[in-house]
Order: C-alpha cells, then structure tokens, then sequence
C-alpha cells in the first residue's frame, strides 16, 4: 500500500472547512459497506477507556478528519472519502520500535508503517480500509499504541 495521492485527498466526503460534519455522519453518507466500515473503527475506538474522538479540521489535504486522543497524545485518524474509508496511525520512534518487534503484526500495518512519512519525529501511517480486516488491524495498531501509552514509565 503506498501513500495515497492528492487525487485521493481531493475525493474527501467532506470538503468544506466551515461546514463541521456530526460525529456519526459518514454512516450515513458513505457507501454500506465503507459505512460498516467507518462505523466498526469508530465503536472500537471510543471502547477505549479514556480516549476522546474529535471532529477537526486539518488543513487542505487531510480537510476533516475523525481523530483520537488519550490524555493529549494522538493514537489515530478516520478518513472518510467518496471512495471507502482510511485511516491514519502515528507513531514516535520509540513506539515504533515497539511495535515492530511485535510478532504477528498483519502485513498491511508492516506496510503502512515502511510507507509512513516522518514528520517532527512521527511517523504518520496511513492505510486503506479495503475489508473488515484492514479495520481490526488498524484498532489493534492503535490499541498497541493506546497500551504503551499506559504503561508506567
């Protein structure tokens, strides 16, 4: 999976900055089963104690998007496109060292993260969400991510 193209970001279900979409719009917008989609990442997502979900606009590329945090940190992104959905996870060095040494990591969460582009010290992985799987492997990312997070320093 390669990083998507500015063709992509352009087909964004949600163009215009000054119009914020509800939290739950895209299950409504989306095709049914970009819909099932976003809804799943979403629902597992919020089930993460203490995690927040914000609907915010992030400049001309990304435009609007699902982010969440737990006490500040970011743990990931939904896309919401014309075409399907996506999402992005980002990671520090540390927790990408962490994460690569899990065994049994789905190849698309490999892929996305030898993909990912570094920015300040984060690498931002995005991925498509072509399947139900691609979405639990992209919650099980975040939820590794939201476990680190946790653990005593």
């Amino acid at each position: 999976m390669t990083r998507p193209s500015t063709d992509y970001w352009a087909s964004h279900l949600y163009l215009s900055p000054r119009q914020r979409p509800k939290p739950d719009q895209p299950v409504r917008d989306l095709p049914p089963r970009a819909a099932q989609r976003f809804k799943k990442a979403r629902e597992e997502l919020r089930s993460l104690r203490h995690v927040t979900e914000q609907v915010v606009y992030l400049g001309t590329t990304w435009k609007w998007v699902w982010m969440y945090e737990v006490g500040g940190r970011k743990l990931g992104y939904l896309h919401p496109m014309q075409s399907g959905v996506s999402g992005t996870f980002v990671l520090s060095g540390f927790e990408e060292q962490e994460i690569g040494a899990t065994n049994g990591l789905p190849r698309v969460i490999k892929q996305a993260v030898r993909d990912g582009t570094l920015n300040h010290g984060v690498r931002q992985c995005w991925m498509e969400f072509l399947d139900l799987d691609g979405v639990h492997a992209f919650v099980d990312v975040v939820r590794l991510k939201y476990q680190l997070l946790a653990r005593p320093e």
